[in-house]
C-alpha cells in the first residue's frame, strides 16, 4: 500500500511538471524563437537519454525497418509538430488556456482510440465528452457564443492536443513491442533533428542562442530534464503498475496546477477560465469514474427485504 502512495505521489509530479510547462513557456524571453526554444529543450533531455543509454547494460530491442518508420512517423507527430505548436501557442494565448485545452487529453484521445482502434465508448464517456468540450469551448470564445472567435494561440494548442493524442495512440497500434526507454530516445531524437532543420531554416538559431539568458537556460533545462523525462517515467510508471483508466482522470489537475503558478506570479484568473476548468473536471472524472461511483454508491444503499411475517 504504501509504494502505492509513492507511485501516486510520482504521477501527481508529473502532472505538476506538465502543468508547470505551460508557465514557464510562457516565461521565456521573447527574442527566443519557439522552434529553437523547443530544440534546446529537446537537446537537453536527449542529451541525458543518451547518457543513461551509455551507463546501461541492457540489451535493446533489435528495430526492423518498418519499426524505424513508424517511429519516425511518431516523432513528427508526437513530438515536432506538438511542441513546436506548442511553443508557437504560447506566443498568442495565456498559460492557463493553454492547460485548460490540453486537460482534455484523456477524452480526445479517447475518441480517437474509437476511430483508430475500435475501443468502445459509453454513454457515459459520451456524456463527458460534452461537458468537458463545453468548458473547452467557454474558455477558448470568452463566452461569446454569438460571434465565435478562435485566437490562433488556442487553435495551435488544439493542433498540440491532437498531434499528443495520436502519438499514444499510434505508438499503442503500431510499436507497442518497442521498450519505453528505447521508444522515447528514438521518438525525441528524430524529433530534435527535425526541430534542429527547421528552425536552422526558418530562423536563425545561432543568434537566437547567443541572445538567450541565464532565466531562459534554467527554464529550458527544468522543462527538458523535469518536464520532460522525469514526468514522462513517473507517469509510465503510474500507468503500469496503478493501471492507465485510474490516473489518466488526474489530467485534470494540469490546469489547476498552471492557474496556481500563474496566480503566485500575480497573474488574476478570469471567472470564464475557473468555470471552464470546473467543466472539464467534472466531465473528465464523469467519463472515467461514474460506473465505479455509481456502484459504490449502490453498495452503501440501505438493501430492504419484507419478511413472510409482516405480510400477515
Amino acid at each position: 500500500m504504501r509504494n502505492n502512495y509513492k507511485i501516486w505521489l510520482g504521477a501527481v509530479l508529473a502532472i505538476f511538471f506538465w502543468g508547470s510547462n505551460f508557465n514557464a513557456i510562457s516565461a521565456l524571453s521573447p527574442e527566443l524563437t519557439p522552434i529553437t526554444a523547443a530544440a534546446i529543450r529537446f537537446s537537453i533531455a536527449v542529451l541525458v537519454l543518451l547518457i543513461l543509454r551509455l551507463l546501461s547494460k541492457r540489451p535493446e530491442s533489435v528495430l526492423s525497418n518498418k519499426d524505424k518508420g513508424y517511429l519516425l512517423l511518431l516523432s513528427i507527430i508526437g513530438v515536432f509538430i506538438q511542441n513546436s505548436a506548442l511553443f508557437l501557442a504560447m506566443r498568442y494565448t495565456s498559460a492557463v488556456n493553454g492547460s485548460v485545452i490540453m486537460a482534455n487529453m484523456p477524452l480526445a484521445g479517447l475518441l480517437l482510440s474509437a476511430l483508430l482502434l475500435r475501443t468502445r465508448i459509453t454513454f457515459y464517456h459520451i456524456v463527458g465528452i460534452c461537458i468537458s468540450l463545453f468548458g473547452v469551448l467557454l474558455v477558448i470564445t470568452d463566452g461569446n457564443w454569438h460571434q465565435i472567435y478562435l485566437r490562433k494561440g488556442d487553435l495551435l494548442v488544439v493542433l498540440a492536443l491532437t498531434g499528443g493524442c495520436l502519438y499514444t495512440i499510434l505508438a499503442k497500434k503500431w510499436v507497442p513491442h518497442v521498450p519505453v526507454p528505447q521508444f522515447v530516445r528514438w521518438t525525441l531524437g528524430l524529433g530534435l533533428i527535425q526541430m534542429l532543420l527547421t528552425a536552422c531554416w526558418l530562423e536563425s538559431p545561432i543568434d537566437v542562442y547567443q541572445s538567450m539568458t541565464l532565466k531562459d537556460l534554467v527554464l529550458l533545462s527544468y522543462m527538458g530534464i523535469l518536464g520532460t523525462l522525469v514526468a514522462y517515467f513517473l507517469w509510465m510508471k503510474a500507468t503500469q503498475t496503478i493501471g492507465p483508466q485510474k490516473v489518466t482522470s488526474m489530467f485534470n489537475l494540469i490546469p489547476m496546477f498552471t492557474l496556481l503558478i500563474s496566480m503566485s506570479m500575480g497573474t488574476q484568473p478570469h471567472l470564464l477560465q475557473l468555470t471552464g476548468i470546473l467543466c472539464i473536471t467534472v466531465g473528465v472524472i464523469f467519463a472515467n469514474a461514474y460506473p465505479s461511483l455509481k456502484r459504490i454508491f449502490i453498495s452503501f444503499k440501505p438493501q430492504y427485504t419484507i419478511k413472510p411475517s409482516s405480510l400477515k
